[in-house]
Formats: C-alpha cells, sequence, structure tokens
C-alpha cells in the first residue's frame, strides 16, 4: 500500500510539473504578442498601426466587434479581439472592422516595416548643403504632408523574393548578376525574410526605381515611374521647359525654391531622367527614358530634400547624431555602422543601432542610398562641368553625366566609408555602373506635401 501511495505521488508530481510547463508555455507565448488597445470613437476612416514583419500582434477594441475583414492570417480570440500574424514583407496590410450596432466600417492600416510620419507644420532645416543652398546659408522650412517611409534600407531578401521572377538563373554576364543568381538559387520562393536581414547594397538606380514599381502593383497602387526607350547616351535630368519669367507660376510643393525658377526662368520639375539600363540582366538598349506618373501616390525613391529631412529626423543645428567632429569611432557607432576594417565588406543586419528621433535606422552608415535629384539641386555654387566617363564595356560607348545634370547621388555613406567625413551633406558620385549603392521607399500619400519657407520674426 505504502509503494501505490508512492507511485501516485510521482503521478501527481508528473501532472503537476506537466501543467506548470504548459502554463509557462502559454504565457511565454502571450507576452511575445505585441497588443495594441484601440478606442471605437478615436477611429478616423483609416487608423495607422507601425508593426515589424513576422511578429504576432493582437488588435482590440473597446466595442463588441462583429467582424474583420482581412487577407492576413488571423485568429478571432473573442467578441472584441483579433490575433494577428504579421506578413514577411514590408508593405501594406488592410484589416476592415464592423461594430455590433452599426453598418459602417472602419480601415485599420499596418505598416509593414514602416514609419508613419503625419507631418503638419513639421519645422525642418533646408540649407548648409552644396544642393540645397550656397555654403553656410540656411533657412527654416515647414513641411506639412503625410508619408510612410521604409523603416530600414530594403534588405537583400525583399529584393530577392519581390523580384524573384526577374532574377536568372543561369545569367550570362556580370559578377554581380551571377552573385544575385545564386542568392536566389540559396533561397526559397516566399521563405520568411526576416526584420534584420542584410542591407541590398548591389543596386542600380534603374533596379531600384522597379522595385518600388513592384512594391505598388502588389498592394494595387499606380506605379510611380514609367519606363520608355530613348536613343539618348548622356545620362541627365531632362530639363524642364522654359518659360518667360512673368508666366511663372510655383506650386506650393516648391514655394521654397521659389526664387531658383524665377530666376532660371523654369516650370516646376518634370522628373524625366534619362538612366543607364542596369537591372538583373544585360540589355541590348543602355539607357532608358524615366517619366514621373504624378497622379500615382506609389512608392518611389526620396527626392533629395526629402531625404535630408528624413536623415536629420528633426535635428536643425548639428551635422550628425554624434554632433561632433572630436567623436571617436566607439561614439559613433551607436548611431551608424561602418567597418573596422577596409576589407571587401558586402553588407551586414539593417537596424542594429539607435534610430533617429523619426524612428528611422542606418540614414548614416551600412548602405549608401540612392536619392532622386531635381533642378534646383545641382550643386552650388557653380562650378566648370566636369564629367565622368561610365564604361559599360569595353564594346559599348561611354557615356557622360555631368555633375549640374545627374539624375541621382547616393547619401548616408556606407560600410567602407571614411566615418570622420559622413554628415547628412555627405553625397557619393553615383557612376551608373550598375550596382552602386542601397535603398530605402517613400509614399507621399494622396501627394499632399507641402514644403514652405518659414519667414523669420
Amino acid at each position: 500500500m505504502f509503494r501505490s501511495w508512492k507511485n501516485k505521488k510521482f503521478w501527481i508530481y508528473i501532472a503537476a510539473t506537466s501543467i506548470a510547463f504548459l502554463s509557462l508555455i502559454i504565457v511565454t507565448d502571450l507576452s511575445s504578442i505585441k497588443r495594441f488597445n484601440l478606442n471605437r470613437d478615436s477611429l478616423n476612416a483609416e487608423t495607422w498601426l507601425e508593426v515589424e514583419k513576422n511578429e504576432t500582434i493582437k488588435i482590440c477594441m473597446d466595442s463588441k466587434v462583429r467582424g474583420w475583414e482581412t487577407t492576413l492570417d488571423t485568429k478571432i480570440l473573442n467578441d472584441s479581439c483579433l490575433k494577428v500574424q504579421v506578413p514577411t514583407l514590408i508593405g501594406l496590410s488592410p484589416i476592415m472592422v464592423k461594430f455590433s450596432d452599426s453598418d459602417s466600417s472602419y480601415k485599420i492600416n499596418l505598416a509593414v516595416g514602416m514609419k508613419y510620419l503625419d507631418f503638419k507644420k513639421e519645422e525642418a532645416l533646408y540649407g548648409n548643403d552644396l544642393r540645397q543652398m550656397r555654403p553656410h546659408e540656411k533657412k527654416i522650412v515647414s513641411v506639412s504632408g503625410t508619408y510612410l517611409v521604409d523603416e530600414y534600407p530594403v534588405t537583400n531578401c525583399e529584393i530577392t523574393q519581390q523580384m524573384w521572377d526577374e532574377i536568372p538563373l543561369n545569367p550570362k554576364d556580370y559578377q554581380i548578376e551571377k552573385e544575385w543568381a545564386q542568392r536566389k538559387k540559396s533561397s526559397i520562393r516566399n521563405e520568411k525574410c526576416d526584420t534584420h536581414d542584410s542591407a541590398a547594397n548591389m543596386i542600380s538606380l534603374y533596379m531600384a526605381m522597379k522595385y518600388a514599381n513592384a512594391r505598388s502593383i502588389r498592394e494595387g497602387l499606380k506605379p510611380y515611374y514609367r519606363f520608355s526607350a530613348t536613343k539618348e547616351k548622356h545620362i541627365h535630368i531632362i530639363t524642364p521647359y522654359h518659360k518667360q519669367r512673368k508666366d511663372i507660376t510655383v506650386k506650393p510643393r516648391y514655394q521654397y525654391i521659389e526664387i531658383f525658377y524665377k530666376f532660371t526662368g523654369y516650370e516646376e520639375p518634370t522628373h524625366q531622367y534619362v538612366i543607364a539600363q542596369y537591372d538583373f540582366t544585360n540589355h541590348e538598349d543602355s539607357t532608358i527614358l524615366v517619366m514621373v506618373d504624378s497622379t500615382s501616390d506609389g512608392y518611389r525613391l526620396p527626392y533629395y530634400d526629402e531625404w535630408m529631412m528624413l536623415a536629420r529626423g528633426g535635428e536643425k543645428e548639428a551635422m550628425t547624431p554624434w554632433c561632433n567632429n572630436s567623436a571617436k569611432i566607439k561614439d559613433v557607432s551607436k548611431y551608424a555602422r561602418f567597418a573596422k576594417y577596409k576589407d571587401e565588406v558586402k553588407s551586414e543586419p539593417v537596424g542594429q543601432l539607435q534610430p533617429n528621433e523619426y524612428g528611422l535606422y542606418d540614414m548614416l552608415g551600412l548602405v549608401e542610398e540612392h536619392v532622386l535629384l531635381e533642378e534646383h539641386n545641382w550643386p552650388r555654387p557653380m562650378v566648370d562641368l566636369i564629367y565622368t566617363l561610365i564604361p559599360f564595356s569595353q564594346e559599348k560607348e561611354s557615356f557622360k553625366c555631368y555633375d549640374e545634370d545627374c539624375p541621382s547621388c547616393l547619401k548616408g555613406g556606407g560600410l567602407l566609408s571614411d566615418w570622420k567625413k559622413i554628415s547628412y551633406s555627405y553625397s557619393a558620385i553615383d557612376y551608373y555602373n550598375g550596382y552602386s549603392g542601397g535603398f530605402r521607399l517613400i509614399r507621399n500619400i494622396g501627394n499632399n506635401a507641402k514644403w514652405t519657407e518659414v519667414k523669420s520674426k
């Protein structure tokens, strides 16, 4: 009988231990879920929630919900809460919610891997930069507009998965094309992209634009860039139409640079570019014409002035997050990633350091970012025309890009940059020889951005 009681105690112990272990698993699982508690009265026609790729979240309302509508992987927990598995690719994922006592529906937008920035007369420094004002000149501008901005530079996994069908498995030409093919071979279609995957840094301007269009199409948005064939071989910004100065009308987006357009007699920018046609394969035509669809609020590269505002994150004085020229690399490495040894470093994970005040990571260091230029971003003061020869191959004609009319530049510095030279104003030349940098995308929702100069009192 004693032995029987001993066995009984043993099984009671096992059962209790199992229950405790199971409870620990459940508590751990629940604690890893981010919870959003939303008030019905505070919901707008569209409500924005910032989330990370692959995480599990719980959305709870303060009223009974009649129904949730979404294409995402979800589970209804009770009459007011929904468990959501966030997708593995960066982008926008909508959820429609209806309440029990109303036929009206509300839209909850999950901004996956992006920051939702609703600027209302946000003051930003404009100037103290060769492409914005003459050296040491600066002004404060007021920015109003709604932006979605990639929280991190676009990663290699994002490129591989989004552009899967365009990456050939057996390319015949350039080594970098072969590296993309190898990355595809070592990947699985629709596999999970880690939030902190390595930053893509072998991207041409053309590839970045095509990726932006692909992301827009995936979300049902009108693509921002339109491509067409061209016989022009000179890589440049197409100059806007010249008008009589008395007829100049400057729209709100360009009020803060009104003097430039009145002085030159130009209309506002045409946003048309001739760029190198470099992507995952070798094209017979080496250049392509890019035009912007002004009716699109799809994904795009930031323009120079936008990138400067986003990089500074509200900072109006300092030229770097580490503030002074006497900083040491250990201080700099809190904000920007640079390689300790100048060997061939391909890339490193995104989002490992501190973000700026807008919540954006890696604006300086890690990878140089493609940024589009507009006519008023020509360098100041004007210098003698200096062009760079761009050899595509020994058999093909070389291409020129004058500093005054180049379509883009590279901002932020990369792993191999000299950190002592890096600041918000630092720019590198985009040599247009193919795969020169990385990038992040933005959306100006509704094309509603308005920039105006803040008049001093």
